[in-house]
């Protein structure tokens, strides 16, 4: 028990003994506790009792303030607290049957640290819905919303149950430039910025600087960090800066023991994440957290443009299947498999870069894949062509410029072992986890078209 002096305390004392709401339990019956947090409701009851609904990151708790039980200049200060407002509170842990959380905290002292302005820009109660938009402009008071709040300590979990399975696969993490001399990724939709007296490029993906580490040696490595898209279409699904988990490995047997890997590190992460958040899950978002089946079934694209044939969707080899596409594979996904993941397979030539590799029997083709989510591409992935020559071939193929292409190519002409490896959008799983409406709710700070700002 925490021994805490009977005079006031001043707010450094408070602060080296605040405790969180979750330790306010009725075990706890008699105790002194402080707490610390945002105001987000009062009730007066007549002019001799107040209740404060006090709430930080784990929870909330109900303060009371009764005349007679506390001295009045504090009475007096409380009539000055507003929603949102943040205060620090000592006070007696207390059972009450009234109390949803079968006990109160009953204050003795109190500071108030932060006043809220009385009238909030946006509603963060979640009861009047307001616009993503208007959210997005009030981003940080958004995401006071228990709700919100809570999308972002699942991801951060994944994440963090990731780089467990990763560190136990002996996978080293590093961390790659994000201004390059070349677009990583290739096409059009690359961020262009001025690089002193040079033109530079912000990076799409980790993808070169994957592949130099395992030319260098390092065998396994994996990277969390931001990649940049200029892409134009202003979707539910689509933003200009996201967190990729890019992965490369040397010396797979196959293609599908790279996919293995990827549906281990998924099974491990979400097992995970389901014992720690799924009651709260079930609560907040009325789903439960999906973990794959094992195997994930597996199509090859050739399978694909048969089954979305089937659905009325004709399109021809080497075509991209889509948005569309995707969504009708996801639908088949369930209703064969009853699987909200599948992998598709070996995507065309003319739809991946120049430096995934073709299997011997077919060079229309690449060894590759791809995730898909509840109808969304969550993944790409793929085996990379490690020969020096066979890269240059394929880049005239693809009718690229050898020279810009030199740094890149430098890493296969003195040695590089066979490798594979894959991008991942962990923002779009979450989205499509929580059946969240917008990607844009799955990111902190979303930037699209229209909004840099906050």
């Amino acid at each position: 028990m925490l021994i805490i002096k009977d005079e006031p305390m001043n707010l450094e004392e408070l602060l080296s003994i605040r405790q969180m709401t979750c330790k306010v339990t009725p075990d706890g019956d008699g105790q002194e506790i402080v707490l610390c947090g945002f105001v987000t409701n009062i009730r007066n009851v007549g002019k001799n009792l107040k209740f404060i609904i006090l709430e930080d990151r784990d929870g909330d708790v109900q303060l009371i303030a009764k005349r007679g039980e506390i001295e009045e200049n504090y009475l007096e200060l409380a009539d000055k607290i507003t929603s949102q407002s943040v205060i620090c509170v000592k006070g007696i842990i207390t059972k009450s049957e009234k109390s949803k959380r079968g006990v109160e905290v009953k204050i003795q002292e109190f500071q108030i640290l932060s006043r809220s302005e009385p009238a909030l820009p946006s509603d963060i109660s979640g009861d009047t819905h307001p616009d993503l938009s208007t959210r997005l402009d009030w981003r940080h008071l958004d995401l006071r919303n228990k709700r919100n709040q809570t999308i972002f300590m699942i991801s951060s979990d994944f994440l963090k149950y990731s780089r467990e399975f990763f560190e136990k696969e002996g996978l080293i993490e590093i961390n790659t430039s994000k201004l390059i001399g070349i677009p990583s990724e290739g096409g059009a939709e690359v961020f262009e910025v001025k690089y002193f007296d040079k033109k530079a490029f912000l990076a799409q993906s980790p993808q070169l600087y994957k592949q130099m580490a395992i030319s260098s040696g390092f065998e396994k490595v994996y990277e969390i960090a931001p990649v940049f898209r200029a892409e134009k279409s202003f979707t539910a699904r689509h933003v200009t800066e996201f967190i990729s988990l890019d992965v490369e490995v040397a010396y797979w047997p196959s293609l599908s023991d790279l996919i293995d890997f990827q549906e281990s590190m998924l099974v491990y992460a979400l097992t995970k994440l389901k014992e720690k958040w799924n009651d709260n899950v079930k609560e907040l978002f009325d789903v439960e957290i999906d973990i794959p089946p094992q195997p994930i079934p597996r199509i090859t694209m050739d399978q694909a443009y048969e089954i979305l044939k089937e659905k009325g969707l004709e399109l021809e080899k080497g075509d991209d299947i889509g948005t569309q596409g995707e969504k009708l594979l996801g639908e088949v996904a369930l209703e064969k498999y009853n699987s909200d993941y599948l992998f598709v397979t070996h995507y065309y030539f003319t739809q991946r870069p120049f430096y995934h590799m073709k299997p011997e029997d077919n060079t229309e083709l690449t060894l590759s894949f791809d995730l898909l989510y509840k109808g969304a591409e969550t993944t790409t992935g793929a085996l990379r062509e490690h020969n020096y020559e066979t890269l240059v071939m394929q880049a005239k193929e693809k009718e690229l410029e050898i020279e810009p292409l030199a740094f890149y190519l430098n890493f296969f002409k003195y040695g590089c072992p066979p490798h594979g490896g894959f991008g991942f959008g962990p923002a779009r799983l979450i989205m499509k986890l929580l059946n969240l409406g917008n990607i844009r709710e799955a990111i902190m700070l979303p930037r699209d078209t229209h909004r840099l700002h906050p």
